[in-house]
């Protein structure tokens, strides 16, 4: 009997001792912030410069290999971009960069174009790829975030 009363008497000094401290929560509330706007003001000016930035020349070379433009889907990234899927029976490099070139003028107006070759009298065949920089903003968002190429554009061609 002894052991319950000490039980009893231990249990009343510890209800009574937390009595007086303040209740225990298991959630903190956070501290809420306000939520950060869609484009800071820096940001908008810092695309709008990037944009006015021009990359390479823009004029049509002479002698360009023929070619049609199957696909072109345009793209939202921040940027005035588009996709192009072009056909065409030339496979050296020489004549990709001269069709590249004119794609560059012909779509002056965006900052960054990718375009993929194919050949469509071989059912569809890949036969490399190119991406086109107008401006140091479409350079910026295609993943060139130090400078874009010199000439402007990039041609790869597969073998």
């Amino acid at each position: 009997m002894l052991g319950a009363a000490v039980l009893v008497f231990a249990a009343i000094a510890v209800l009574s001792w937390r009595a007086g401290e303040e209740p225990i929560s298991a959630l903190e509330t956070p501290e809420v912030r306000a939520a950060p706007g869609v484009f800071d003001e820096g940001d908008r000016d810092l695309a709008q410069a990037l944009a006015e930035l021009r990359v390479g020349n823009f004029e049509r070379p002479e002698a360009v290999p023929r070619y049609e433009i199957m696909e072109k889907t345009p793209t939202e990234s921040g940027a005035r971009s588009a996709q192009l899927v072009v056909d065409t029976r030339s496979r050296g490099r020489g004549d990709f960069t001269l069709i590249t070139r004119d794609l560059k003028a012909r779509y002056a107006g965006y900052d960054v174009i990718s375009v993929e070759f194919t050949d469509t009298s071989e059912v569809l065949d890949y036969h490399g790829g190119a991406i086109i920089f107008n401006t140091a903003l479409g350079a910026r968002n295609a993943g060139f975030i130090y400078s874009a190429p010199e000439e402007g554009y990039s041609v790869s061609v597969e073998d």
